[in-house]
């Protein structure tokens, strides 16, 4: 029974890790779980890792997007793209914040 509690209190951690060290926490947890018995803990570390630098990747991504626009002066206006990806951003953002808080109930709740 300690062992599901650890391994549910550890996953729930992962995802909840967005609130308090985002990134950082789960793929510590990921690394060093790599080594242990339970597979799982791996697998939920390994998620909830993605599914917080995903928006850093699409921020990242949508920088490049406007600086190879400007350098080829596109013909559209450069604003109206960045409020584009801006909007994108920021809904990219708002659901994995949903989803990584809604994976730390799942797993404290033993719903796997």
């Amino acid at each position: 029974m300690q062992s599901n509690t650890t391994t549910r209190i550890v996953n729930a951690l992962s995802y909840l890790s967005i609130l308090f060290l985002p990134v950082i926490f789960p793929l510590i947890v990921w690394i060093v779980a790599r080594a242990s018995d339970d597979p799982t803990i791996s697998q939920n570390a390994r998620k909830a890792f993605w599914s917080q630098i995903f928006p850093l990747l699409y921020v990242i991504f949508a920088i490049l997007t406007m600086s190879i626009a400007s350098l080829y002066q596109a013909t559209f206006h450069a604003g109206a793209l960045f409020g584009i990806l801006l909007t994108f951003a920021l809904l990219i953002a708002l659901l994995l914040f949903t989803y990584n808080i809604a994976m730390a109930v799942k797993m404290l709740l033993g719903r796997e």
